[in-house]
């Protein structure tokens, strides 16, 4: 009875999860508005002071949330939903998981050059923020690939041919 009862409570759960990461991915989204402002911002004879100021609070304000997300894909969240009613979609959790870990490792070398990248190196700056773009369009494809294996999940978990 408690399988049953367990496989009748999967689809709330599931939709529940997934309306989290709905939720979880629309402040990101939000969060990386912010970071495109701030790189978009064009300074006038101030120099680059004030801006690397605020793209240093955007994009730690990101790596937090970003942080955040993961955390709740891996531990209780979507990912482990997907293999447990999916197991053949196991791989491509996996490969999903492997490219999030390399675009962490990215993030954290772009944070590290923008702690120590000072108001007075404008062309370092600018290698920085290029690069933050870079990376932020690579953050993206991969949160679509992720919402797409979920989505193709839900599909196959409420019966429907995927």
């Amino acid at each position: 009875m408690n399988t049953v009862e367990s496989k009748a409570c999967r689809p709330g759960e599931f939709r529940e999860i997934a309306k989290q990461a709905e939720v979880e991915l629309a402040i990101l989204l939000g969060i990386e508005q912010s970071l495109h402002l701030v790189l978009d911002w064009m300074t006038r004879d101030r120099g680059i002071g004030h801006k690397l100021s605020t793209l240093r609070f955007a994009a730690r304000t990101f790596e937090r949330h970003l942080t955040r997300t993961r955390v709740l894909a891996d531990y209780g969240g979507y990912m482990h939903l997907i293999t447990d009613a999916n197991p053949h979609l196991a791989s491509d959790v996996r490969a999903l998981s492997a490219e999030c870990e390399s675009l962490q490792v990215s993030f954290e070398r772009i944070m590290l050059r923008l702690e120590y990248v000072s108001p007075d190196e404008a062309l370092a700056f600018g290698g920085v923020c290029t690069d933050l773009e870079c990376h932020l369009e690579q953050v993206a494809t991969h949160g679509k690939k992720e919402m797409e294996l979920l989505q193709h999940s839900f599909v196959q978990e409420q019966g429907g041919s995927g």
